[in-house]
Formats: C-alpha cells, sequence, structure tokens
C-alpha cells in the first residue's frame, strides 16, 4: 500500500514537472516571438555600460523631453508626441528598467534619474534648449533636472505632477491618510511581484489577452503588452515604488524654491475621485490640499500659469491630450517668440 501511495506521487510530481518544463519553454519561445514582432521603436543609447531607450520625432528648436510617471514609460505618450512632431523636436524616452531600456545598476533616486537622462540626451546627441515634460512622478524628475541643468532648459510644462511634500501635507489635512498610503502601497508591489513572476516565467506571453488595456490605441497596447510579457518591467515599478518616500525627502532637501523667470506651464487635473474610506468632509480636505500643491508650484517661476484640465483624471494626456499638446505648442510658441 505505501509503496502504490509513493508511486501516485512520484507519477503527480512527474506530471508537475512535465507541465512546469513545458510552460516555461513555451514561454520563452512566446516571449522571444513577441519581443522580434515589437522592436524597439527608437535608438538604444549606451549611458555608462548599460543602454537607455529614447525615441525621437519632428525637427525644429526648442527641443520637448517627454518623461513618464510612476510604472509608465514611452507609450503613455504616443498622442501627445504625434502632433508636437509637426512643430518641433520631441523625444520620449524610457526610465532604466522601464520599456525597452536596460535596467540601471544605480540606486533608484531623483538625482541619478535626472543625470541618466542627462547622459542620455548627450549620449545621443539631443541638443538644447530643452522644454521638459514631466507627468506625475515625471514632474519631479524634470524639476531637478532643471535644478541640475538650468542652463539647458528654456520652459518646463508640469502635467499633474508631485509635489515632494505631498503626503506630509496630505496626512497632515487627513490622518488616515499615511497608513491608508503605506498598505496601499504594499497592496500595490505584492500585485507587481505577482505580475513580474508571471512574466519572468512567460505565462503573460503566452495569453497577452489577459493584459489589461490602460487606455491605449491598438497598435500601441500591442506594444505595451509585449513590454509587460517579455521585460523586467514590474522591477522597476517595485523599486520606484519602495524608494518613493526616499526620492520625495531626497527632493525636499535640495531646497527647490524658485526658477527665476522660467516659463512654466501647470497642468492640473480637474476631476477628483473620492477616496471610500474617507468620509465627506475628509474628501473635501483631501481634494483642496491636492489642489493647494498644484497651485504651490506656479511659485517656482515669476513667469507661470496654471490650466486645469475640467474633463480629466490624473492620465490628462490620456484623458484630454490635445490640452497637453495645445500646452506644449504655447510653451514653444513663446520660447521661440
Amino acid at each position: 500500500m505505501k509503496k502504490k501511495f509513493l508511486r501516485i506521487v512520484y507519477i503527480v510530481l512527474l506530471v508537475v514537472l512535465i507541465l512546469v518544463l513545458f510552460t516555461i519553454t513555451a514561454g520563452a519561445i512566446a516571449k522571444s516571438n513577441l519581443a522580434k514582432k515589437y522592436p524597439t521603436p527608437g535608438q538604444m543609447v549606451d549611458v555608462g555600460g548599460y543602454k537607455m531607450h529614447i525615441y525621437c520625432t519632428g525637427q525644429g528648436s526648442p527641443t520637448v523631453i517627454l518623461e513618464a510617471g510612476l510604472g509608465d514609460f514611452s507609450l503613455t505618450w504616443g498622442a501627445v508626441q504625434t502632433e508636437v512632431a509637426k512643430t518641433t523636436r520631441v523625444c520620449s524616452y524610457d526610465r532604466a528598467g522601464y520599456g525597452w531600456s536596460d535596467p540601471s545598476p544605480e540606486p533608484v533616486t531623483a538625482s541619478s534619474m535626472a543625470e541618466e537622462l542627462h547622459r542620455l540626451l548627450v549620449n545621443a546627441n539631443v541638443l538644447g534648449p530643452y522644454v521638459m515634460v514631466g507627468h506625475s512622478l515625471g514632474g519631479l524628475v524634470v524639476r531637478v533636472f532643471v535644478h541640475n541643468y538650468p542652463d539647458e532648459v528654456a520652459g518646463m510644462v508640469l502635467v499633474d505632477s508631485i509635489h515632494e511634500e505631498q503626503n506630509i501635507r496630505l496626512s497632515a489635512a487627513v490622518p488616515k491618510f499615511g497608513a491608508m498610503q503605506k498598505q496601499g502601497e504594499k497592496q500595490g508591489i505584492e500585485q507587481y511581484r505577482l505580475f513580474g513572476f508571471l512574466s519572468s516565467t512567460g505565462i503573460m506571453a503566452i495569453m497577452p489577452q489577459l493584459i489589461p488595456n490602460p487606455g491605449f490605441q491598438e497598435e500601441a497596447f500591442e506594444q505595451y503588452k509585449a513590454i509587460w510579457a517579455t521585460t523586467g518591467y514590474f522591477d522597476r515599478i517595485v523599486a520606484e515604488t519602495e524608494a518613493l518616500e526616499e526620492i520625495l525627502a531626497e527632493t525636499r532637501s535640495m531646497h527647490i524654491a524658485s526658477f527665476g523667470q522660467l516659463p512654466i506651464i501647470v497642468l492640473s487635473a480637474g476631476v477628483s475621485e473620492s477616496v471610500p474610506n474617507f468620509s465627506k468632509s475628509e474628501n473635501l480636505k483631501f481634494e483642496e490640499t491636492q489642489q493647494e500643491l498644484q497651485s504651490d508650484l506656479l511659485a517656482l517661476s515669476t513667469n507661470s500659469k496654471q490650466m486645469v484640465a475640467e474633463q480629466s483624471g490624473h492620465y490628462i494626456q490620456s484623458d484630454q491630450p490635445d490640452l497637453v499638446i495645445d500646452a506644449i505648442g504655447e510653451m514653444v510658441g513663446a520660447i521661440r517668440q
């Protein structure tokens, strides 16, 4: 009886092993096919022993640089870049570890991200002056870039940018926010790690139809699915999420108070979703603080203005891309004059 039981166990383990090997093999083939089907749209540039992806279109000066938020990369700017390229040169890129870019050996900090972008622009021979456009976390990265390389920047557009004091001030406004945010980050990291595992085994490449569409057009969505399924994309999301508090603290320590008369447009979301666990008064205070944080960004320059995207949430470049296009066009036109 015991031998019969052990034999059944061995057979089950053998079947499981065969299935695992089959999945890994099939996944590797699927990943290879996807990577070949959706090659790098731009150029891969060495930035010090590893390569980063940059995609430039259009002609003219100033050069517009598009910086994505946490978890996003060059594809998020597709609708914007197509239109901006009709009037000037515009480049989107992937931070290290995102999109088609290689992982970086450097720690994930605001300074390292700004420095990597600068090396990428220099090594790719992308000449300034630059108009820096940053969404969400990307808005903080471009502010650090301007702080470190002020002579190379002619203007800045912040697309619902995060503020380095946001967690402190939001927690002060609604005390329960801090604990909720930490719990949310923990759950997010666990989910990203699961997705990373499914990607590494090739399961996502075998079943790309399971990957959700965040709002891309068909061609861009196919590229997006290929990145999800074939790269270490989720490792970078985890790294940036885990480092976010340190990134905010690092930026606060720089005391970036003013860029003088640098032209700045602050483009802010006009649609705010209620937080389910907040009371009506807490949601009101939360929204008011978010609006204050956006308005505070105007103090970075004596030549700044704010535009509110009345029909957009956080992703203005997806909800109302024309507003981002118009803001960039206004900035480019003012600089040329």
